[in-house]
């Protein structure tokens, strides 16, 4: 099945976030989502500030670490994911670096519970992030001129099965 483009959450804790992933990679029904290294900031953003909110026993968190730039002049970046309660075991089980496969870095593919981020349509009904129109009524999904979805229209999905 071909990739496609969409936003992934995790329940309201993390997301929604842009990713590209395929639909029928999945582990135990979750997603496995590829991103951006903008979105990638992001995402590490908000796992150092669960870390800093809920202790780092119980939150993994995504580092990204500049290092200049290599001969061509093109950016070196290290995207580091490390799982704290996995620490006193051992630097090889809690941490691993990420590398880019096609521009984008897979993060908590086969580990975290991602799902596809949903909007509710003015008639009621839901659909998931990368269904433009609403599958009841036809109406387009709503955006902002900066083509983020309006904070109270998007919602975790119920339903991961799509």
């Amino acid at each position: 099945m071909p990739e496609i483009e969409t936003r992934v959450c995790i329940d309201d804790t993390l997301g929604p976030y842009d990713a590209k992933l395929d639909p029928a990679n999945r582990w135990n029904g979750w997603l496995s989502p590829r991103f951006t290294l903008d979105t990638v900031r992001k995402l590490a953003a908000r796992t150092q500030e669960m870390a800093d909110e809920y202790g780092n026993d119980c939150v993994d968190t995504i580092h990204v670490i500049d290092g200049g730039t290599d001969s061509e002049h093109e950016p070196r970046v290290v995207v580091l994911h490390i799982r704290w309660q996995w620490f006193d075991e051992g630097g090889k089980s809690a941490t691993s670096i990420i590398q880019p496969a096609e521009g984008l870095y897979a993060i908590g593919g086969w580990e975290w519970t991602w799902h596809y981020a949903t909007w509710s349509c003015a008639c009621g009904s839901g659909a998931v992030w990368h269904e433009a129109n609403c599958q009841g009524c036809g109406l387009p999904r709503p955006e902002t001129a900066a083509g983020e979805a309006s904070p109270d229209t998007v919602a975790p999905a119920a339903d991961t099965t799509v």
